[in-house]
């Protein structure tokens, strides 16, 4: 990888298979073709965007509670039982059956 890359101001910069480069950026593959376009200053190094962390969002918020008809009754108790299922096994054909 050649770092955190994103299109020069007022450019939109293609990636290999066509799709337009995101215009905050995104990690650049080290290939010919992203080196050209850092090269010719199409692309530029960009900063990565700070990702709030879910738990920094909700913090000091208490977690919303949904009531269904169903469960009015049921004084919101949760489901603390886990079943584990299997996966049946493949039907195989003999060598004759094609």
């Amino acid at each position: 990888m050649l770092g955190f890359l994103k299109p020069a101001e007022g450019c939109t910069v293609d990636q290999e298979d066509g799709r337009p480069w995101p215009a905050v950026g995104m990690d650049a593959p080290n290939t010919l073709f992203v080196r050209r376009r850092i090269a010719c200053g199409d692309l530029v190094e960009a900063e990565r965007p700070v990702a709030v962390s879910p738990i920094m969002e909700t913090e000091g918020e208490q977690p919303a509670v949904v009531v269904t008809p169903e469960s009015e009754g049921a004084g919101g108790e949760q489901l603390t039982e886990v079943t584990e299922t299997e996966t049946p096994p493949r039907s195989r054909r003999t060598k004759g059956d094609k």
